[in-house]
């Protein structure tokens, strides 16, 4: 059995000689052009700072919606009252996340996207931006919420959202 020292440098040794983080290894051709052109692609695309810019906007909104949840519910409110700047912080998808999905967007080119739960519409606009001939399908429960969406959407110019 290791310490925790040993298990430390072990696993240090590991991610600086895993093969795996490159592509390098992979078999697969798809696996490794999704490896070697999305998860690597370390490019700072400017529609990045379009959505990133909204998420700002959103963060300092201090609008009270009222929530008609259909999902599992909020782990941080028991209210249906809720800030669009708590919404934001609690229930929208990181940066990290978003911009991984632009990614696969941007290299793949799909012709349909589907999104099951808009929020806010940080995730949409990443879609949205990502593959501009593709139609985009999004779907909100809460009325307000998708009303607020909407908004965003129209301010960013994203003619190929519509959301249900």
């Amino acid at each position: 059995m290791y310490n925790h020292f040993q298990l430390g440098l072990r696993y240090i040794h590991y991610y600086l000689n895993a093969s795996g983080r490159k592509g390098h290894g992979i078999h697969s051709p798809f696996i490794f052009q999704f490896i070697t052109k999305v998860l690597n692609d370390e490019k700072d695309y400017p529609e990045y700072k379009i959505v990133e810019k909204l998420r700002q906007k959103l963060l300092h909104d201090q609008t009270v919606l009222t929530i008609q949840d259909l999902g599992a519910g909020s782990s941080v409110s028991g209210s249906n009252k809720r800030s669009v700047s708590s919404i934001t912080r609690n229930a929208v998808k990181a940066r990290k996340t978003g911009q991984l999905l632009f990614r696969m967007v941007k290299e793949y080119q799909p012709k349909m996207i589907l999104e099951l739960g808009t929020s806010l519409g940080i995730t949409t606009a990443y879609l949205s931006l990502a593959g501009p001939s593709a139609k985009v399908v999004t779907m909100e429960g809460a009325g307000e919420v998708a009303a607020l969406a909407a908004r965003d959407f129209k301010s960013l110019g994203l003619q190929n959202v519509s959301i249900v």
